[in-house]
């Protein structure tokens, strides 16, 4: 199949997406294909199942025309969003709705092989549940936390995950299931999933550690090494007594992050086992976690006012476990925000957390699968395989 028939193929299924059914005519005149090219497209849509034949047309004379919309449940994603503390496992059809999911509290600090085989039988038991099959799979999302070499597939010196530098996700993942397999850090899937197609957004996640992502355009921007959005080891001004992993004091990361205030926390006396336990202990009312959480919104919106001079983000969204701590990190957050940045950027700013909540990350894998998986390239080698 030619680059301009895969094109074609994809443009034509683009147009039967957005309506809600189809005649060929409607097609031609949409597209502006000659019949024989749309009755040709259509047919491989057809054999792919992503398009399937509705009740006929009223008749204007004669026999009724066919119709044709988009099949969502024809082929399926399925979507991996690994943190630190807790993983996302999710099924989603054509329309990235999610038809089986699950979050589990569950480390990726262990070995690589061991975290992998638990996800596999986690989503082949999810596939059962939908009554489908891993033939049915179109294409993968995985969510990492820490840097992603987004080409290759592969964590890039992961600080929290230990022995999986380097580690080949997308090959392994693409051996078990035989699909195309995109691989990228967990804040730039977030980004991914919660932006509208013309939509400026910038994201922080607010979890164990600090991370940014922005798309513009339907677009993630990584930057020219891959690394755009590393704000966690940006220097807060006056916290030079707080020393971080990295060697250095000050860090956002040192001084917000949730590993790192729930460290504090304990050493205060007040058990806390990570950051949605600290994020519980400041829903409860606890005085010290909620003025942790308070300082931490602080620090995070210090760094967020120049992230949003320099990015002109339309909406900031905020995700992440210590969302959960009510209002304690978005207010002054959101204070510290508007209140250090330059009143142009923050005039028509949006601030809110997340949309889809804890399942963001799970909503960004998946969109990040299901938008390669309709491209042209993957239409074709669907069809050819």
């Amino acid at each position: 199949m030619s680059e301009q028939t895969a094109s074609t193929l994809a443009n034509l299924l683009s147009v039967i997406r957005s309506h809600e059914g189809l005649t060929r005519a409607d097609m031609v005149e949409l597209t502006g294909l000659s019949r024989q090219t749309v009755t040709a497209r259509l047919g491989d849509l057809l054999a792919q199942g992503l398009v399937a034949e509705l009740e006929a047309a009223p008749s204007t004379g004669g026999r009724p025309p066919a119709r044709f919309a988009f099949d969502p449940g024809g082929g399926i994603v399925l979507g991996v969003d690994a943190g630190v503390s807790r993983t996302g496992l999710a099924v989603a059809d054509g329309t990235g709705e999610l038809i089986a999911n699950r979050l589990e509290p569950r480390p990726i600090n262990a070995d690589p092989r061991v975290t992998l085989s638990w996800i596999y039988r986690g989503l082949d038991e999810l596939l059962a549940e939908c009554g489908r099959t891993p033939a049915d799979v179109r294409a993968i999302g995985v969510g990492l936390p820490g840097t992603v070499d987004h080409v290759q597939g592969r964590p890039l010196s992961p600080d929290s995950m230990p022995g999986w530098d380097g580690f080949p996700v997308a090959d392994a993942f693409r051996e078990r299931y035989g699909v195309d397999v995109l691989v990228d850090n967990d804040v730039n899937v977030i980004a991914l999933g919660e932006a509208e197609p013309d939509e400026v957004v910038a994201v922080v996640k607010a979890g164990s550690g600090i991370g940014l992502g922005y798309v513009t355009d339907g677009v993630v921007q990584r930057g020219a090494q891959g690394v755009a959005g590393e704000i966690a080891h940006v220097n807060v001004p006056g916290y030079d007594d707080v020393a971080c992993r990295c060697g250095k004091t000050g860090c956002l990361e040192a001084v917000a992050g949730g590993t790192a205030m729930a460290e504090r926390l304990t050493a205060q006396g007040i058990e806390c086992g990570g950051t949605a336990e600290l994020a519980s202990l400041a829903r409860a009312g606890v005085p010290e976690a909620i003025a942790m959480v308070r300082e931490a919104g602080r620090a995070i919106g210090f760094v967020l006012a120049t992230v949003v001079n320099i990015l002109n983000p339309a909406r900031l969204v905020i995700a992440g476990d210590l969302t959960e701590a009510r209002d304690y990190l978005l207010s002054a957050l959101s204070e510290t925000v508007y209140r250090e940045a330059a009143p142009l950027a923050t005039a028509e700013l949006e601030i809110a957390r997340a949309r889809a909540g804890t399942r963001a990350g799970l909503k960004g894998t998946v969109a990040m699968a299901l938008g390669h998986a309709l491209q042209p390239a993957a239409l074709v080698a669907r069809a050819a395989g």
